[in-house]
């Protein structure tokens, strides 16, 4: 399969057929190596699209492509340790060494991951501290890279001072970031924030869309969820 089987699983993904999706997607994974297919299933696992036994399956894949040193198959399987999708076990401190992992193979959105847990001490059962100064500084460089999800998640912080002081520009300048790689939910709230705290933000506007420009830049080397 090649680039006609992407678009026809893209297309059924817009129109909510996701097992027919995921079955193009399977196949192009495992029969062509597609990096693209492994993408866009690691995309529709994230947005809790698989079925139960979808995820199982996708999750022996990926095991298999971990230890070639595929990004997305490590944040993928990162990402089902944290959330304990399918039969797999929820554990944090595994999830924590896929993402480090995924990070080094240029996978961006493992910052926000790995800043979540950090920050907000998810894993502090588990032997992983919880440490916030360590969980900003992975979510500000993911956010600066490309992540929207870093961004997003950022600008929510910031603007209700949880975990980092508040601060209204900061907040102001990640929603946009965010909203102008298209998250639904930072153009929501940011529409919201906008009205409420009426500020000059002209400065953190003008900063979110020159670093939006190099993010485009970047995006022609890596993908982002």
């Amino acid at each position: 399969m090649g680039y006609g089987a992407i678009d026809l699983a893209q297309l059924n993904m817009q129109r909510g057929k996701y097992e027919v999706a995921f079955d193009i997607l399977f196949d192009a994974a495992v029969n062509d190596q597609n990096d693209d297919a492994l993408f866009l299933l690691t995309k529709m696992t994230f947005d809790g699209n698989l079925n139960a036994e979808q995820m199982e399956k996708f999750y022996e894949l990926q095991n298999g492509h971990t230890s070639l040193g595929n990004g997305y198959a490590l944040f993928n399987v990162g990402l089902m340790h944290e959330r304990g999708l399918g039969n797999v076990k929820q554990c944090y401190k595994t999830a924590v060494e896929y993402y480090q992992k995924a990070i080094k193979e240029e996978v961006k959105d493992a910052f926000c991951n790995l800043g979540n847990i950090y920050a907000l001490g998810l894993g502090m059962e588990e032997g992983v501290p919880r440490n916030v100064e360590l969980g900003v500084k992975y979510l500000t460089i993911g956010a600066e890279e490309g992540s929207r999800q870093c961004a997003y998640t950022l600008g929510s912080l910031y603007g209700k001072g949880e975990f980092v002081p508040l601060d209204l520009k900061k907040a102001f300048y990640f929603l946009s970031l965010a909203a102008l790689q298209g998250h639904d939910q930072a153009k929501r709230v940011l529409h919201i924030f906008v009205h409420t705290h009426k500020e000059n933000y002209d400065a953190e506007m003008e900063a979110a869309q020159y670093q939006f420009g190099k993010i485009q830049n970047l995006r022609l080397l890596y993908k982002c969820l």
